[in-house]
């Protein structure tokens, strides 16, 4: 090959590659742009992580009067039906009450008290996957 026949495309030169070769040229940044996009994906932490399932539910709720007022220092006591094991708490100044870290694999039993009158008992269910149910209770007047 003559060096003097040499074309523009054959010589390295100040143009860019997409100007010697119009169609692979162009392919070849497109390419070479996904793969640093690829390369940035990949190293970015969290960027293909998944979401994390709850391993334990909480329930909570809030605990008013007949009148819907809110209760504060309402008893609550949740029952674990497998075990029979009771926690007991006491209703914030907002009437609001958490039990927190449940089995997901247990039923709960959970009902409130205040000056000798009890709520209704409310169920929440092993078969029932949400994470927050939240059961409102209600303390009616007591009758003594």
């Amino acid at each position: 090959m003559n060096p003097r026949s040499l074309t523009a495309c054959d010589a390295v030169s100040r143009r860019s590659i997409c100007n010697c070769l119009p169609g692979y040229g162009r392919k070849l940044v497109a390419l070479t742009i996904l793969l640093a996009a690829g390369v940035l994906l990949v190293n970015t932490p969290g960027a293909f992580a998944k979401e994390k399932k709850p391993t334990t539910k909480t329930v909570s709720g809030v605990v008013f009067d007949d009148a819907e007022n809110t209760i504060d220092g309402a008893s609550v006591e949740l029952t674990d039906v497998q075990t029979g094991k009771v926690l007991a708490i006491y209703s914030q100044e907002d009437g609001s009450y958490a039990f927190t870290n449940l089995s997901f694999s247990h039923d709960y039993k959970v009902k409130a008290s205040y000056k000798g009158s009890s709520s209704e008992v409310r169920n929440v269910s092993s078969i029932d996957m949400r994470t927050r149910p939240v059961l409102n209770l209600t303390v009616p007047k007591s009758t003594k």
